[in-house]
């Protein structure tokens, strides 16, 4: 079942920066724009839990150079945002050169700072399975039917 699909945009921590941006919030750049699809995986099997229950793809679509970049700066606001747990999410982007590469994150607890867990994130390729299990999400994830403009 799909809790989110579309463009997601983020102007950083508290909204942003007013005096960095020269603007008011509602005309300032925003930080990071992707394209976001989140999966609830858990609805589609009621009588077994899947290991990871939620699923995020996740592109960056920013101006400028495409990178791989989703996770590191907006995976703390999207999970929070959305309610989902970091222990049972499968955070996935797309190879900013390779539209049909997809690659997976692995978030590995670095440190505290205060209540805040700070992670580590390295990335591997989608397993098989993964792969098999998602097959319809990453196939129309990789080539969109057209752009979605509501804002976040």
């Amino acid at each position: 079942m799909l809790i989110y699909d579309d463009i997601y945009r983020w102007n950083g921590p508290d909204g942003g920066c007013r005096e960095c941006a020269g603007q008011d919030d509602q005309n300032a750049p925003c930080l990071i724009t992707c394209r976001l699809r989140i999966i609830d995986l858990a609805a589609d099997t009621p009588f077994a839990m899947p290991l990871k229950r939620h699923v995020v793809l996740a592109e960056d679509i920013s101006e400028g150079p495409r990178r791989r970049i989703c996770a590191e700066s907006l995976g703390r606001h999207i999970f929070s945002t959305f309610d989902l747990c970091i222990r049972r999410t499968l955070w996935i982007e797309c190879d900013p050169f390779l539209k049909e590469a997809f690659h997976a994150a692995h978030f590995t607890p670095a440190y505290h700072d205060g209540d805040e867990t700070i992670y580590t994130i390295t990335w591997r390729p989608l397993l098989h399975a993964e792969k098999n299990t998602l097959k319809s999400h990453l196939d129309t994830f990789a080539r969109p039917t057209g752009p979605a403009n509501s804002p976040t």
